[in-house]
């Protein structure tokens, strides 16, 4: 649904700025009265680009910011999803975890992943999704530990070529959503959602903790 319907919301946006401009045109156009004379129109020539261009920053901002929030949701509902899987298991079989453990969030479920014979930084998935992890956090803080540890895993998101040259964004304006500083793209959207798809193919149907065994 993301594909189909969201990120085409945002996703032309020179296609958008150009018809902007034009009908831009064609409202100042309608204005001058013919005793001005045509020649008065190339006096507004800088503002309705200076006015096209604003509109192109600001849809594709948009779109970038799309593509990250919809990552962010991503990888929230999967985590969500793992911390009501491990609960729903445990009533059905009596389990009682320690409120203390509950309150610690993703370390108590990989925790919980462990004892039941399924070690997340073992599983083929994991990879692909830990770099999603490390992105969310970066798009929700910026600079820090997780963007160092990002840089290592995917440098590219931090490398921009603008007509020619390399720049890092990210390095210059030390934001990751007041600009598009990270050169995400729909495709990492897709990279990671099939990456989450392939952790729970990859779960089998019953999992046993070393008690069981």
């Amino acid at each position: 649904m993301f594909i189909e319907r969201i990120q085409p919301i945002f996703a032309n946006a020179e296609k958008e700025a150009i018809s902007y401009r034009n009908n831009l045109w064609k409202e100042i156009e309608k204005s001058v009265s013919p005793e001005e004379g045509y020649s008065d129109l190339s006096g507004y020539a800088d503002f309705v680009q200076e006015e096209a261009g604003e509109k192109y920053e600001m849809l594709s901002l948009m779109h970038y910011r799309n593509i990250g929030m919809w990552i962010e949701c991503l990888c929230q509902v999967w985590e969500q999803q793992l911390y009501s899987f491990i609960i729903h298991e445990a009533k059905q079989e009596g389990i009682v975890y320690d409120p203390s453990d509950m309150k610690k969030g993703f370390p108590f479920v990989k925790e919980v992943f462990g004892m039941h014979q399924q070690v997340f930084d073992q599983m083929s998935s994991w990879d692909v999704i830990n770099e999603m992890r490390l992105l969310v956090n970066v798009l929700k803080h910026a600079e820090g530990d997780s963007e160092r540890k990002l840089r290592d895993l995917k440098p590219e998101y931090f490398t921009h070529d603008i007509c020619g040259q390399k720049y890092d964004l990210m390095s210059r304006y030390h934001t990751s959503l007041l600009d598009s500083t990270l050169a995400i793209h729909e495709q990492d959207f897709i990279r990671y959602y099939e990456a989450l798809i392939q952790f729970w193919k990859d779960l089998p149907e019953r999992m046993y903790s070393v008690e069981e065994l």
